[in-house]
């Protein structure tokens, strides 16, 4: 999991070039303060090191960058072009490097706790390679995943994971997925070796769909007339609804994710049923009151990595 998240951030060959002589963040910051301040005197003043200490590391980074930095005028020092140019982007470093000394120490000696909701059927999503991985990033961490099927009372929730169509208006929404769902049937099930089917010989078998979103969407899409007599089983559990359909008992609507294995190992075939496409998107949303924090924003960039290399699209 880990690879997968290194592979599908950044190809070996984008890889950024970085000099560790260049990056030390001690540099960057007593050139931050020498432009700021226009004196190597002063910035070493405000750092608690020596004048000399300072001069000797700007001219180490002006030799490291090739440029001139400083035109130097007795104690007092003028950043030049390229120093000015140089300036935001040390700025925006240095910001951040102080957010993780300062997230860091935060955890630091603490107990990490995760909770977050989600209904039972996105439960294989999460599952699948995503709490082993988060728990060798936080072997001590207390993670606690509800079922919104389960209903009683909730406490702090870091984050709840659904499907956008039901996340509050006033929420922080983060998107995760669009999720594709399909038509899939056992290979010797009457339409198993069908290139194509139509509305009018989906209408003569039994459809097994996960929910209402999706039985909506279907029926939307039918021909005219036709939404009224589909046949339909509601089985919120992928697992179940793929099973029903490997026996041949009707035509299950599966995401590609849901039915990869099933499709690999030759137990179910994916239906063509042109002009009906059936997409949702899987979000995760949270309180902007309660901002994410950094084991959660963890969390979900193992989770938003799974889906992306699942590559649930059509």
């Amino acid at each position: 999991m880990l690879n997968e998240i290194h592979d599908s951030r950044c190809e070996p060959e984008k890889l950024p070039v970085i000099d560790a002589g260049i990056m030390d963040s001690k540099r960057l910051q007593m050139f931050y303060v020498s432009v700021k301040e226009g004196s190597f005197a002063a910035a070493a003043q405000i750092l608690t090191v020596s004048p000399s200490a300072v001069s000797h590391a700007m001219k180490a980074l002006e030799e490291d960058l090739d440029c001139a930095l400083f035109r130097r005028s007795g104690p007092q020092v003028t950043p030049t072009g390229a120093a000015m140019r140089l300036l935001p982007m040390v700025e925006d470093m240095l910001v951040r490097m102080a957010a993780i000394k300062h997230e860091l120490a935060a955890t630091h000696g603490r107990q990490e706790s995760l909770v977050f909701r989600l209904p039972v059927g996105l439960t294989d999503l999460v599952r699948a390679g995503v709490l082993s991985t988060f728990h060798e990033c936080f072997p001590a961490a207390d993670l606690e995943m509800i079922l919104r099927e389960e209903g009683g009372a909730v406490g702090k929730l870091d984050f709840e994971i659904d499907h956008a169509h039901r996340v509050p208006r006033e929420m922080v929404r983060r998107d995760l997925l669009v999720e594709e769902f399909h038509a899939h049937v056992a290979p010797f099930h009457e339409l198993g070796q069908k290139s194509r089917v139509t509305p009018a010989e989906l209408r003569r078998f039994l459809c097994i769909l996960p929910d209402a979103f999706v039985s909506e969407s279907l029926a939307r899409q039918m021909e005219p007339g036709a939404a009224g007599r589909i046949k339909k089983w509601m089985v919120p559990d992928a697992a179940a609804a793929s099973g029903l359909a490997r026996n041949g008992q009707g035509i299950a609507f599966l995401t590609n994710l849901a039915a990869a294995d099933a499709v690999a190992d030759g137990s179910l075939v994916r239906l063509k049923l042109p002009g009906v496409v059936i997409r949702r998107t899987c979000c995760a949303w949270w309180s902007p009151q309660r901002p994410l924090t950094w084991v959660a924003e963890v969390f979900l960039s193992l989770l938003e990595t799974r889906m992306l290399s699942a590559g649930d699209g059509g």
